[in-house]
């Protein structure tokens, strides 16, 4: 897939097919040579395209407005009107039919944001450190939503809950679960809580307590494993636009809260130690 930067290749285009259409109407001078100042208006339109097809992947178009560039660029020029008409048709047309053998796709506005980075996308700066594979899924999944798969967006922030359950594992100190029968969100979930209801006992929480902190990230993850989880695993669960916005949402919520307490190795965001600048 490629990123098509449109106004700067709209530019290129239409300046190319600008001087197009200029030279096709010079048909009586088609014997005579350029002179500078026709070249200096040609000369930087090629090379602009170029620049654009190469971009693009379009190879042909390339290769043969880089041809023309050179032929302009030769001193003395022997290039006559009627051999840069011809050229420049030869340009048009190959990038014709390069455009015939791919689809364009485009975003809306209210769909591009959804191509940006996972801190842009969380509005939470620093994120993608914490949580390097979690980023990874928090755009996969919004690039699924932009491009109308729905259902594989939330197959995405499944993954990313999955490796925020591990954080919060590592970081209550729950071992990796080790045999194919315990690594399940049900069990895992009674794993979290029990060991937060060990450290942080129910009837000592305060307000405000990491205890507290860590009881909500617990009781957002049980609420989603039977109604979202579960039957995200099964084939006849098609989600719609507006489910997989709500819960991409909601993961991205749990996520965001989780790395105020944790990263991905279950290491204490203000455990972890900072960059000291070296000495004199």
């Amino acid at each position: 897939m490629i990123e098509l930067n449109a106004p700067s290749f709209l530019g290129a285009a239409t300046s190319l097919a600008r001087i197009h259409q200029i030279f096709s109407g010079l048909s009586a001078a088609n014997d005579e040579k350029l002179i500078p100042e026709s070249i200096s208006l040609i000369l930087p339109a090629v090379r602009l395209f170029e620049g654009e097809t190469q971009a693009i992947g379009a190879r042909l178009a390339s290769v043969s407005a880089h041809r023309f560039m050179a032929s302009l660029e030769q001193s003395p020029c022997d290039v006559t009107v009627g051999k840069a008409t011809i050229a420049l048709h030869d340009i048009e047309s190959r990038f014709a039919d390069y455009l015939s053998e791919i689809k364009l796709f485009t975003l809306s506005s209210q769909e591009s944001p959804f191509m940006s980075p996972a801190d842009d996308l969380l509005q939470n700066s620093g994120f993608s450190i914490l949580f390097p594979s979690a980023s990874f899924e928090v755009e996969e999944a919004a690039k699924c939503i932009a491009f109308g798969r729905y259902t594989a967006s939330v197959f995405h922030a499944m993954r990313m809950l999955e490796i925020g359950i591990r954080a919060l594992s590592k970081r209550l100190g729950i071992p990796d679960p080790t045999k194919p029968s315990e690594k399940n969100w049900g069990k895992i979930l009674t794993a979290i809580k029990a060991q937060i209801d060990q450290l942080w006992p129910t009837n000592s929480r305060l307000p405000g307590s990491e205890g507290v902190a860590f009881e909500g990230l617990y009781a957002h993850l049980d609420a989603v494993r039977n109604p979202w989880r579960n039957s995200t695993m099964h084939v006849e669960t098609i989600y719609a636009p507006h489910e997989a916005l709500h819960i991409i949402r909601c993961a991205a919520f749990f996520m965001t809260a989780l790395s105020k307490l944790t990263d991905e190795d279950g290491t204490p965001p203000h455990a972890t130690p900072s960059l000291q600048l070296a000495g004199p």
